[in-house]
């Protein structure tokens, strides 16, 4: 008569490595991602209401700003993606099998963004004080027009998505990679 052996005990799901892997990751390729769809995205979503101050601005600027744009991105962005892909990990590591794990990083990056862009929006509205005292005429009025009220909640819209959509494809390349801490999902047709 044999005796079945114990049952082996699966080793442990690493954590920190992949937390550590995700918030790298996150932080990497986010702000270049986000920088990258950002003014793109803040121009159509401003274009109704600003079409004057698109014609007046031009390609050339456009394309100008676009590489200001990326440079600022990792100085504003650095610290909100690596939090944002830490916060991934632990979600990646915590939540059940077959739950949408692209789409929460894609929720996580919404929220850390609106939560940065509501940090900088203090100290937009005190340069965008302090321009308007130094411009006067004709320029003062072009600025004034460019920074309409309607511009304000584009750059907000433009920079939650931005984030969004970073999140977003840091987890779909983090999953592409195999950077995960979840659970393999078990074969459950074993040979007996």
């Amino acid at each position: 008569m044999s005796v079945a052996p114990p049952p082996v005990a699966p080793p442990p799901r690493p954590f920190f490595g992949p937390l550590f892997g995700m918030a790298l990751l996150f932080a990497l390729v986010g702000p270049l991602i986000g920088g990258a769809i950002f003014l793109p995205l803040a121009f159509v979503l401003e274009a109704p209401a600003q079409v004057d101050a698109v014609h007046e601005i031009g390609w050339i600027a456009a394309l100008i700003g676009h590489t200001i744009i990326l440079a600022f991105a990792y100085v504003v962005g650095l610290a909100p993606a690596a939090a944002t892909g830490a916060l991934f990990a632990a979600y990646d590591y915590f939540a059940p099998p077959r739950t949408p794990r692209a789409l929460m990083a894609a929720v996580i990056g919404a929220l850390l963004a609106q939560a940065v862009f509501t940090r900088i929006a203090g100290l937009g509205s005190w340069a965008e004080g302090q321009v308007r005292i130094e411009i006067a005429g004709a320029a003062g009025d072009w600025f004034s027009g460019l920074i309409a009220d309607g511009f304000d909640e584009a750059l907000q819209h433009a920079f939650v998505a931005s984030g969004a959509v970073a999140a977003f494809v840091c987890a779909l390349a983090a999953n592409l990679i195999g950077l995960t801490g979840r659970r393999e999902i078990a074969n459950t047709s074993q040979p007996t």
